[in-house]
């Protein structure tokens, strides 16, 4: 009977059944201390991010009546469980304006926009230029959660700069205030009586605007997604660059040289529509002579234009010459020179009453692929598609920008040039600007 109770297994199967159970607890606990509670503290770490999403977007509209001058302060309060708020002022974030004209850059702006960013990890958001960034982790672009003060709807750009300064960081877990002050009045930049810069922008010029900024691919998406603009962008730099071509003027200005041409259209087969001079006092011996390059590098074309008999009308004869590749391609033709009360002659450089004929002992080859008025001209064959055309075919060669420069010397003879004009009205290629608004508003900011 001993040796019954001894070799018994009638309580084995209830002590294997606990020690069963406890394995799958302990089992489970550790599953789910291995994968839940890391997908746990990323649920949590979405949630800070879209809290402090959320608080961005809030200092993005409070930023937005201190700059414009609504508020002269706003108080943001930001619930920060995790992470670093930094407020730059230095040159991580740059914006420059500039334009160009008559081979020269002139600088509008150039300065700090400074930034406002939170940071977790990889994961950035930042406040700059007017706009919300986000930047998550990899090498993806950054998301751009509200617009940035960029806007250019084809003809005007508006461009009002929100600076930001301070220089502060705060990290940790609690409230963070963050106070923004505007610090002056508005400094309108463009347009300013005082530098001549006036809207309509009435000299032809080429518009720069250049953001550097950590988020550069942020602000390039959103001018290229959401504005008329085009934009370049640059890795290495962090850079954005905009350009956009501002019409030439369509009235008279004084003839000074070098003339320059800024974004001609060389899709536009109609494209040059006026190219006129006044040449005061005038002469019997009036004579001019423009060249697209000062040092002859083909290819170039040049331009001259010289008092022949009389002074009525067909009283001026023009010649291009193009150069390219030791070959030459000769046209001549006559123009009206009207000569008024002033000893002024009036010249119409593309309404031509003469015959446009080539005069060149090489046969034309730049014809060729022309939609109109194409194939390849001999000496002495007549062009009957006018004056308008042939120096629109030599201007889209060489544009879409050049300069015409004085040739040889004398260059102008026989006139007065001080006191003579000219214009030289084409089509622009797009992006095209027509007006310009720039004005910088300062934000003075202070996190604690």
């Amino acid at each position: 009977m001993g040796n019954r109770l001894i070799y018994s297994e009638g309580a084995v199967s209830e002590v294997v059944g606990y020690i069963m159970l406890l394995g799958i607890i302990v089992t489970s606990v550790g599953l789910v201390s291995m994968l839940a509670i890391p997908m746990i503290e990323d649920l949590k770490e979405d949630a800070y991010l879209k809290n402090m999403e959320q608080g961005f977007t809030v200092l993005d509209s409070k930023a937005s009546l201190v700059a414009l001058g609504k508020s002269p302060s706003q108080l943001v309060q930001m619930y920060c469980q995790k992470g670093d708020i930094t407020v730059y002022d230095q040159n991580t974030s740059h914006i420059t304006v500039t334009y160009t004209e008559f081979n020269n850059s002139y600088e509008i702006y150039n300065q700090s926009l400074g930034t406002i960013q939170y940071q977790l990890g990889e994961n950035k958001i930042a406040f700059e230029g007017g706009g919300v960034f986000r930047k998550y982790p990899g090498d993806g672009d950054p998301v751009t959660i509200t617009p940035p003060e960029f806007q250019y709807n084809g003809e005007t750009l508006t461009l009002p700069i929100i600076k930001v300064e301070g220089n502060q960081s705060i990290g940790g877990s609690g409230i963070i205030n963050i106070y923004l002050v505007s610090n002056n009045t508005p400094n309108v930049l463009f347009p300013n009586q005082d530098l001549n810069y006036t809207n309509p922008l009435t000299v032809g010029k080429t518009i720069n605007v250049v953001i550097k900024s950590d988020y550069y691919m942020g602000w390039a998406n959103y001018i290229e997604e959401r504005t008329d603009a085009e934009v370049s962008t640059n890795s290495a730099t962090k850079e954005v660059r905009v350009k956009l071509n501002a019409k030439p003027n369509d009235q008279w200005q004084d003839l000074e040289t070098p003339i320059d041409v800024y974004g001609f259209n060389v899709s536009n087969e109609y494209g040059l529509q006026n190219f006129s001079m006044i040449l005061a006092n005038g002469t019997s011996d009036m004579k001019m002579r423009l060249t697209t390059s000062e040092s002859s590098a083909e290819p170039y074309f040049t331009l001259y234009a010289q008092r022949m008999g009389g002074l009525g009308p067909l009283g001026v004869v023009n010649e291009l010459n193009y150069y390219d590749n030791h070959r030459r391609e000769t046209w001549k033709w006559e123009v009206e020179a009207l000569k008024d009360d002033q000893n002024n002659f009036n010249v119409d450089f593309l309404n031509n009453n003469g015959t446009i004929k080539y005069t060149s002992g090489q046969d034309s080859w730049t014809w060729v692929n022309e939609s109109n008025c194409s194939g390849t001209y001999k000496n002495n064959d007549v062009f009957t598609c006018g004056g308008k055309k042939l120096v629109q075919h030599y201007m889209a060669d060489a544009g879409p920008t050049f300069s015409l420069y004085p040739d040889g010397h004398p260059h102008f003879d026989g006139f007065d040039p001080d006191n003579s004009s000219y214009i030289l009205y084409y089509d622009v290629m797009p992006p095209r600007i027509t007006f310009m608004h720039i004005v910088e508003h300062k934000i003075d900011i202070k996190v604690g």
